[in-house]
């Protein structure tokens, strides 16, 4: 039985979506919104859906005509036909917290004082639901982009579910592959180490040649602030930005990210773009922090414009609303509040199902730079 019954804060609690709309500037700005535009809310969400089911039926193998088809595992293609789990989180006002409220509110303070500290509780707790659900995309988003692969496991979802790994199906992504031509010269790596002998902008040149030749343009390339340290600090990248220090103006400096992206940019190379952010998730209280991107030693090469698609549908209550919950949506997120007796407490909900769907999956390219393999 649902035992929920109207938030503590009455009429304010039902103003929650003014709240929401005259604060939108408020929340934290997510990553995604850089790279994927938010889909339309749909009834029901599978990972079908989301990465495509024309490309996942097309990675079967193709074998010779009389060949015995391959058998396969189902336990892959389950996770990509499964409806797409929720993401929830929910903030609590406890019976201390609740007797604090109540001693101030019976303070003798104005009533324009007493009416900012309801809004503050209020907002408070909405924007942490809203900014962890974002921060949740944000992550699977930071994953998809640096290995073509959403991992939900105990580590980067200790209290939800564990599919495991799902592949979101990246037409060139590095295996046994050498995307740099390196051929088993392993001193042209991309690390400190190796500064002398590696050779980056060779290395974007021949990659970005290649795939313009099969009609494929970047426009730029996505990595971390460590990986642009490493090329900032490669001899190969120093020379060539010394021999144009007349491209850089203002008050760039040359061995910046400026003023790389200003000599990719007049070599019409794609441009570099970092991904620096973190994310915290926590289990049992404890918040352990973790960095989206998958590794330093990935690059991913992709085009201009939208990546991609942040698929989501409607949640159960956005289509049955439960009596007596007040609700607001921020961006697509659902915002719910109210109070339970038994035992007692103040909630705060954010959710809803989203999954990020990859529409230039076959036009990008991801690279471990630190790796010796060929594409």
């Amino acid at each position: 039985m649902d035992n929920r019954v109207r938030s503590i804060f009455g009429s304010y609690a039902e103003q929650l979506q003014v709240l929401v709309d005259t604060n939108l500037d408020a929340f934290k700005q997510p990553l995604f919104p850089r790279y994927f535009s938010m889909g339309t809310p749909q009834m029901g969400l599978t990972y079908a859906t989301a990465i495509g089911k024309s490309r996942i039926e097309a990675a079967a193998s193709v074998v010779a005509h009389g060949s015995e088809a391959p058998l396969r595992s189902r336990a892959g293609l389950e996770k990509l036909s499964g409806e797409v789990a929720a993401i929830k989180v929910k903030r609590k006002m406890d019976e201390q917290e609740y007797r604090n409220w109540l001693t101030i509110q019976a303070m003798n303070v104005s009533d324009e004082a007493k009416k900012q500290q309801i809004i503050n509780l209020i907002w408070e707790d909405v924007k942490f639901v809203t900014d962890s659900v974002n921060a949740r995309i944000d992550y699977m988003v930071g994953q998809a982009l640096s290995k073509g692969v959403i991992s939900l496991n105990t580590t980067t979802n200790p209290d939800g579910v564990v599919p495991g790994d799902i592949d979101l199906l990246v037409s060139y992504k590095q295996a046994t592959n050498d995307a740099f031509d390196h051929g088993n010269t392993a001193n042209r790596l991309w690390t400190d180490a190796l500064k002398a002998t590696a050779t980056p902008i060779t290395d974007i040149q021949n990659l970005t040649r290649k795939f313009w030749g099969n009609g494929i343009k970047f426009g730029k390339i996505l990595m971390s602030p460590e990986k642009l340290w490493i090329l900032l600090n490669n001899e190969q990248v120093q020379n060539h930005l010394k021999g144009s220090a007349g491209i850089v103006t203002g008050q760039d400096a040359l061995f910046s990210l400026n003023g790389l992206n200003a000599y990719l940019r007049a070599q019409e190379l794609p441009v570099i773009e970092l991904i620096d952010i973190r994310v915290a998730t926590e289990k049992d209280g404890k918040l352990t922090t973790v960095n989206p991107w998958a590794d330093k030693k990935y690059i991913t090469f992709v085009p201009d414009g939208d990546l991609g698609i942040i698929h989501n549908s409607l949640s159960i209550e956005q289509i049955s609303p439960v009596q007596g919950v007040d609700y607001a949506t921020a961006n697509n997120v659902l915002v719910s509040k109210w109070s339970q007796t038994e035992p007692f407490g103040e909630y705060t909900r954010g959710e809803i199902a989203a999954f990020p769907g990859l529409e230039v999956a076959s036009q990008m390219c991801i690279v471990n730079t630190e790796h010796l393999t060929t594409f």
